[in-house]
Formats: structure tokens, C-alpha cells, sequence
């Protein structure tokens, strides 16, 4: 019996049916992470979270390009797709002579897309095929919403995949493709968004994978696939967009997944270059753009799993560690430890609650250590083997390198169910953290306080030497007296100064900070223009030239009252106002109240 030929299909909406569209799209490219991190990031979590456990997790980036008979065949599996690539205004792919830029994604020690094909269950097939804002992931498993998994489409200017997977005693691998397009007509008929290549129908209409073996032994050749007898999930893109390229992907690996690199849980390959734990140091030093302490990374990997420098008596607090939570001598082996730039490596215990009744006793690792050049930072926050980029505004100017590893199973739980679809910041008022967890904001207020507060026990204690500290309250020997002679003093003048009255006045608020005017104001010519700049204070440093993007943006993350002012946000901590009249007024809240803010205001002319 000969198979039935591949074909694109997207079912007919109904009249009573609401259009659902993707509208999730700008959660995998954003300021926090671009699209090709966004790609690495979701191809390697789901690689790691799929691990059989047998072998290092190895994850292939490969981009090639199809010409001739190959680009040929590759396009005649869209066929039947151009017409609802066209009906979105997608015009890509229908030249009959260009050649095709695929990029392949391949996992291996990995279980592959396991359950039943035919079945609605809670399997990891059915949950990357046809589930979409849900996932089935919980524990230490990096995924959450189900979401992530649009950052394949939408890395294809077809907005389409395929993926090929073996699962442990299937004698073929199974092969399907998806497209998620926007809601279309083609012929008059209404359809959704997502659309499936297959070949039959199961129960209930259910799209099936392709099984036939000359068919995805066609297809496998096609797109260069490794993957032989060896089980996981296969991944062929078809048109990536120009911006995915193999230094954006190196870059993404790079800044994104050192950490279970360097600690030898994870094997990247892209291209022909493969980064393990020997040689990842090497490979990184040549991408530009990395300013990451990997020497640092490095021991912090070393010791993870090891006996730590010194264990917490209790649990972490909702403003992190305390004199309280160590013995004396404890405390004082860390300064110690901490002044002589060794890796300090704390073990804090973790109070978790479940809104089922259940209590569990978790746990995080905090390490700190002295940078090796005075004022510098670095801030490291880790959930199983996926950082968490977002989070390190909660270390920002501190003066130490700094990681927060959370690996123990309760904890990576809680943080999971608390972090966005990308991946990239945790949320206390995430709907599963709040719907699992009791008192999630003062639980994640304690984690994310864990670093600042150690930094503070240790450094601001360590007694430092400052030779001119009080040279203004000593008079200097002359050094060329003149023997029997008394110098004369020169006496010096006090003018009297009149206080110029200030015209713009800057003033604390909760949460934030107000612009009023000042009594000078009023001698001001209108219209005036107003530069202000916002930084969280930091020790050791000018804390507007340490502005970190992570700490606020001003367009995004505060909310701003204006009264006769006209504003433009130059820059994420930036505002230019046109001030309209002696009467004008601002007030910006949303900052966070746990740091101190400076505010300044300048007026031009």
C-alpha cells in the first residue's frame, strides 16, 4: 500500500468560533533576549528537560543551503501551503530557481517527542504539537507556558517547521510539520492560525505523523540529519531570517548557557565548531560582545554539588540573610574567606508552601567572591541549567561577582512556575506561581535579596585603609622650614554669598520621585527644557555611568504624571521635558522601593 502524499491542511472555522491570533511573537525578541538567543534558549531547555539520562545532552546548530534538485524538493513540501502563505501576505519561498537556507536543530541522549501520536494525552508529543499556552513541564523542567515553542515559526520567514523525531523502540522516526500563520481566508473559507503537514487522519480527525520510512528517510536526507539510530527530536526551518546566523547563535550560546556548559551537563555544536567544558573557554574569549567573568563561572560550577564554605541556620528571609542566620564564627570565617578573594559558597534553606497543604524544604546555593579589579560586577542567577538574564538587575553596582544557583527540585519548582515565557525574569504575580504557591511575592523578595544581603554581611564590614581619609583635619609639616622664623599667614577672604533660589526641585515620593518647581522658577522664560537622569544609587561608582538596563526602563516599567510638561524618553533612564509654565509638575513611580534612587535635573539655557 503506497502512502499518502504530504499535505498542508488548516481546518475550516465555523461561523460561532472566535479568532484566536498569536499575538505572543515579541516575548522571544525583545530587549532582554534577541530572537536568535530566544532560539537557543527554547531549542536547548527543551533538549536538557528531555534528557534520558544516559549520556551528556549534545544539542547541533546547522544552517546549509539547497540549490538545484534539492531546493527543488525541499519546495514542493510547501505546495499546498502558498496559498495560505499568500492569503497572509507572506511571499517568501515561491521562487522556483533561488536556493533554500534551512537551519537544522538536532538533540541527542535525549528521549525524542514521546506518547501516543493518535491520542490526546498529557505526552511530550502531543504538547509540542498541539497544545499551545500550556505545558505539561513542572519541577526542575526549564518550560512553563507552552509558549516557547512559537520562537520556531517565528524564526521562519514562512512562519513554518518541521521536526522530525525517534523515540527508544520505534523502527522509524515520526514527521510532522506545523505553520503558525494569522487567521486567513483561502476560497472564502475561514481558517486559523495553525495549520499541519501530514499525511492521514487518525481518530476524530487527528493529524498523524508521517511513518513511512522511504518518506522521512527522503526527508532526513535532505536536510543533512545526524540522526541515524540515535533517539530525540530533529528540528528543519526552512527560510530562517537573515539575523539568525552561526555568530548570533555562537553568541547566544555563549552568553546563555555557560554555565551547564562549564559544568559539563551540556555539548553545543554549531556548525563545525563544538563547545564542551574543555574547550569552551577558548571559544568564548573570540566572540565579541561577552563581558562575562568566566574564571568566576567556572569555580562556581566546580563547586556546585560540593560541601559548602558555610550552611544557613534557618530559612532565608523576605530581605534576605541576616547576622541571625549564621554563628559568629561562621560569619567571621566568611569575611575572612571573602577579604582574601577566595569563592565564598553559602547553602541557604528555602520555606516553601504549597496551596495544596504540602510544605517543602528548599534550597539555593549563593557564591560570592572579590572581582579582581576594584568596582567591578557581575551577577549570575541560575534556575536548573537555564539562566535567568532579567534577574541580575537584583545584584546591579554591587562591587562582587555574584551567582544565585537554584537546583534543589522544590525551589527550581516555585521559580518555574514564576517565570515569563521567555525565560528571562520571575513574576510573583504569575498566574501558576499564585494558583500553586502560598506567599509567592515574599518567598521570591527572600531569593532574589540573597546575593545583595550576603554582599552586604561580608564587604561592608572588611575594615579598609584609607591613608587621606583625614588629611583635611591635620595640618602638613612644611616640608622647608625656616629655622627661628615664624611664616606668616595669609589670611583668607570669607565673601559673603547669597543663595541663588533653585527654579526645579526634585523630591522623594513613594516608590519613586516628583519635579516641582522652585521658587526660581518663576524667573524662568517658558517654554524651558529639562534633562533628567535616574539611576539606582551604587557604592564606589557613579551610578548614572552604571545605568543598567535591567534596573528600569522608563518607557516600559514606570508610570509617569505629567502636568504642563512635554516628555521624550531619550534613553531607558532618561527624560528630556519641555516645561510649558512656572506651574508644571511631574511624578514617577514604580521604581523599586528596597534601593536608593538618585534623580538628577538639569535645565539647558
Amino acid at each position: 500500500m503506497n502512502a499518502l502524499a504530504p499535505t498542508w491542511r488548516f481546518r475550516i472555522l465555523s461561523a460561532d468560533e472566535v479568532e484566536l491570533e498569536p499575538t505572543q511573537r515579541d516575548q522571544f525578541n525583545n530587549d532582554e533576549v534577541g530572537l536568535a538567543d530566544a532560539l537557543v534558549r527554547e531549542s536547548i531547555q527543551n533538549s536538557t528537560d528531555a534528557a534520558n539520562g544516559i549520556g551528556t545532552v549534545k544539542v547541533r546548530f546547522s544552517l546549509l543551503e539547497l540549490s538545484g534538485s534539492d531546493a527543488s524538493r525541499l519546495r514542493s513540501s510547501l505546495d499546498t501551503l502558498q496559498p495560505h502563505l499568500i492569503a497572509c501576505g507572506i511571499h517568501a519561498g515561491q521562487t522556483g530557481d533561488e536556493p533554500v537556507r534551512l537551519l537544522v536543530i538536532e538533540d541527542f541522549n535525549t528521549t525524542g517527542l514521546t506518547g501516543d501520536p493518535s491520542t490526546l494525552d498529557n505526552s511530550h508529543f502531543r504538547n509540542f504539537w498541539r497544545v499551545h499556552g500550556r505545558s505539561g513541564k513542572s519541577g526542575k523542567a526549564s518550560g512553563r507556558w507552552g509558549l516557547g515553542k512559537l520562537v520556531y515559526s517565528s524564526s521562519s520567514k514562512i512562519h513554518a517547521f518541521f521536526g522530525c523525531t525517534l523515540r527508544n523502540g520505534d523502527s522509524a522516526p515520526l514527521l510532522m510539520g506545523q505553520a503558525v500563520l494569522l487567521n486567513h481566508q483561502v476560497g472564502g473559507q475561514r481558517h486559523p492560525a495553525h495549520g499541519f503537514w501530514f499525511s492521514e487522519d487518525g481518530p476524530d480527525g487527528i493529524q498523524l505523523p508521517i511513518v513511512d520510512k522511504s518518506l522521512t528517510s527522503d526527508f532526513s536526507d535532505l536536510a543533512c540529519l545526524e540522526r541515524g539510530n540515535n533517539p530525540g527530536l530533529s528540528l528543519i526551518i526552512p527560510y530562517p531570517l537573515p539575523g539568525i546566523t552561526e555568530e548570533a547563535l555562537l553568541s547566544g550560546v555563549v552568553q546563555n548557557y555557560y554555565f551547564p556548559i562549564l559544568a559539563g551537563r551540556l555539548v553545543v555544536e554549531i556548525g563545525s565548531r563544538a563547545l564542551d567544558r574543555l574547550n569552551f573557554l577558548e571559544t568564548a574569549a573570540g566572540v565579541k560582545g561577552v563581558h562575562i567573568p568566566f574564571p568566576f563561572v567556572n569555580s562556581v560550577s566546580e563547586r556546585l554539588g560540593k560541601i559548602p564554605t558555610v550552611e544557613a541556620k534557618t530559612s532565608i528571609e523576605e530581605h534576605g540573610l541576616s547576622e541571625d542566620h549564621f554563628t559568629s564564627a561562621d560569619l567571621e570565617f566568611l569575611r575572612a574567606e571573602y577579604t582574601a578573594g577566595k569563592l565564598v559558597h553559602v547553602a541557604v534553606p528555602i520555606r516553601l508552601s504549597r496551596k495544596d497543604g504540602s510544605n517543602h524544604a528548599g534550597a539555593v546555593d549563593l557564591f560570592l567572591q572579590k572581582p579582581p579589579e576594584a568596582g567591578d560586577s557581575f551577577a549570575l542567577f541560575v534556575r536548573g541549567a537555564l539562566t535567568v538574564p532579567g534577574e541580575k538587575r537584583y545584584f546591579a553596582g554591587i562591587p562582587a561577582y555574584g551567582a544565585m544557583v537554584a537546583s534543589e527540585e522544590g525551589t527550581a519548582s516555585f521559580l518555574g512556575d514564576a517565570e515569563n515565557p521567555a525565560h528571562t525574569s520571575w513574576n510573583p504575580q504569575a498566574e501558576k506561581v499564585t494558583a500553586n504557591w502560598r506567599n509567592p511575592y515574599v518567598t521570591l523578595k527572600g531569593i532574589r535579596n540573597g546575593l545583595r544581603s550576603l554582599h552586604s554581611l561580608l564587604a561592608e564590614h572588611v575594615e579598609q585603609s584609607e591613608p587621606d581619609a583625614l588629611i583635611d583635619f591635620f595640618s602638613l609639616v612644611d616640608a622647608n622650614p625656616v629655622t627661628g622664623q615664624h611664616k606668616k599667614k595669609t589670611p583668607i577672604p570669607n565673601p559673603v554669598v547669597a543663595p541663588r533660589e533653585r527654579s526645579i526641585l526634585v523630591k522623594p515620593v513613594v516608590g519613586g520621585f516628583a519635579i516641582v518647581p522652585g521658587p526660581g522658577a518663576i524667573n524662568w522664560t517658558y517654554p524651558k527644557t529639562v534633562t533628567v537622569r535616574a539611576a539606582y544609587d551604587m557604592i564606589g561608582a557613579n551610578p548614572f555611568k552604571r545605568f543598567n538596563k535591567f534596573d528600569f526602563d522608563l518607557s516600559k516599567d514606570i508610570e509617569i504624571e505629567l502636568k504642563d510638561i512635554e516628555s521624550a524618553i531619550v534613553k531607558p533612564n532618561v527624560l528630556q521635558l519641555t516645561l510649558r509654565s512656572p506651574d508644571f509638575a511631574l511624578e514617577a513611580s514604580g521604581f523599586d522601593p528596597n534601593r536608593d534612587l538618585v534623580v538628577e535635573a538639569r535645565s539647558k539655557g
